[in-house]
């Protein structure tokens, strides 16, 4: 079978929302297996350019940071502040990947997310075992949503930025699509970490995925 090369990508990381039923803490920034939420899902995604959407904190990596404007202004707003700031570094992207910031495993899923997007798909989205499409876990094609995040984007819900796209839904690993919403989820994190670290390896101990291949026709 030939190798088709990926199209060019960055990911945005949106982790600026806030955490009532964990009594307003910083999710993100919750210890899983000895690493922060948002650090142990940035090191999945070590290799591809990185856009973080929230409050700057210490990730031990480079990554650009931005904020929507004003703050808080949902997931729409945060994607759509998080796309310019990519677009501004990395203009010849064709591909966002859209991860929740509390998704601690689901840089995982990225890799297949970006497979999928064949040439007649526009949004690639993970499903966990529920089988429900996640906006927020998904590979979308610049081209389909660049419009759709033009304008008032505040207060707008992700399904928005779905809505008429030709969409795949892609299976993923039971866990990697786990949100860290409340304090039950937090321990399943804890506990999935303690059960398995093999499958969630440092990024020292696992291949990088690049930004695209060398030659091969764009996907």
């Amino acid at each position: 079978m030939a190798v088709v090369a990926l199209a060019p990508a960055f990911v945005v990381v949106l982790a600026g929302g806030t955490s009532r039923r964990l009594g307003g803490v910083d999710k993100t920034a919750l210890d899983v297996g000895g690493r922060p939420v948002l650090v142990r899902l940035l090191d999945d995604l070590a290799g591809l350019p990185l856009v973080v959407v929230g409050p700057r904190q210490d990730v031990g990596r480079d990554v650009l940071w931005t904020r929507e404007d004003p703050p808080l202004g949902g997931p729409l707003a945060a994607t759509a502040a998080g796309v310019a700031t990519g677009l501004s570094e990395h203009p010849d992207a064709r591909v966002v990947v859209l991860v929740a910031g509390d998704q601690p495993f689901a840089g995982t899923a990225v890799a297949s997310l970006r497979t999928a997007l064949g040439p007649d798909v526009d949004a690639a989205l993970g499903a966990g075992p529920d089988g429900r499409p996640q906006p927020l876990l998904a590979a979308y094609r610049l081209a389909a949503v660049r419009e759709r995040l033009v304008g008032d984007t505040h207060g707008r819900p992700v399904r928005d930025l779905v809505r008429g796209l030709r969409t795949v839904t892609v299976p993923v690993a039971p866990g990697t699509a786990l949100d860290v919403d409340d304090a039950a989820d937090l321990e399943t994190a804890r506990r999935l970490a303690r059960q398995d670290p093999a499958r969630r390896p440092r990024t020292a101990d696992r291949p990088t995925l690049p930004l695209s291949p060398p030659q091969g026709p764009a996907r």
